[in-house]
């Protein structure tokens, strides 16, 4: 790429920090991505839970990669499902 189109997406890729949409908690604002984690994160030990139950993690083979994609799932798709339509 160009050194300038390079340069220039920078630019917009650092003034776009501010559009991320905020929620009120007791008076302090939090960014949408933390309460996503944070649910995402639920969502993944629930799963974690039926997976230990149901014996199906020694089909994971890779399972640090199989709960890093799944947290990721999680996450993006509360974000997507709750903030995105703002």
């Amino acid at each position: 790429m160009n050194q300038r189109i390079v340069f220039l997406l920078l630019i917009v890729v650092s003034t776009m920090t501010g559009c991320d949409p905020q929620i009120n908690v007791a008076g302090a604002y939090f960014p949408a991505w933390l309460l996503s984690g944070l649910i995402g994160l639920a969502a993944f030990w629930v799963l974690h839970l039926i997976f230990l139950r149901t014996m199906m993690v020694p089909f994971f083979v890779p399972i640090p990669l199989f709960y890093a994609a799944l947290y990721i799932a999680l996450t993006s798709g509360t974000w997507l499902l709750f903030f995105a339509s703002r």
